[in-house]
């Protein structure tokens, strides 16, 4: 599997979860953005932007055209990033310390700001060490 075709996969899969748009929507008075997608495929953006077929990727147009589709009436939208920007990207293959240590880092503060603003200021306070 192309890194292409692994990318436009998951970009599929996260269009999906589009539902949940609807049902916000649906449920409060809200105009909710269209879903954006980071993506660090420059061939995948292109492909999207401009359709194209070959003989390497004509097992990918009724994937394609669908996301096309969906991009072109500005019901998702994506934005090329560079690959060290995607948090993910070192699951994704064997990764150099230094940026596994990036996503860690950025994962703690994650997790420390959802504490933080989710949790009572009494939870917060660290408990002395028992004896």
């Amino acid at each position: 599997m192309s890194s292409m075709e692994s990318d436009l996969n998951a970009l599929l899969d996260g269009e999906e979860n589009q539902w949940l748009l609807f049902l916000i929507e649906e449920l409060w008075p809200l105009k909710v953005p269209a879903l954006l997608f980071h993506v660090d495929n420059r061939g995948l953006v292109e492909k999207l932007k401009k359709f194209g077929s070959n003989s390497k990727t004509k097992h990918l147009d009724i994937k394609i055209k669908a996301l096309r589709e969906k991009y072109s009436t500005n019901e998702i939208n994506i934005k090329l990033i560079p690959s060290e920007h995607m948090l993910a990207d070192s699951l994704t293959k064997a990764a150099p310390h230094q940026s596994v240590k990036k996503l860690q880092g950025k994962c703690f503060l994650a997790g420390s700001s959802f504490f933080s603003e989710h949790l009572p200021q009494k939870a917060r306070e660290p408990k002395p060490p028992s004896e």
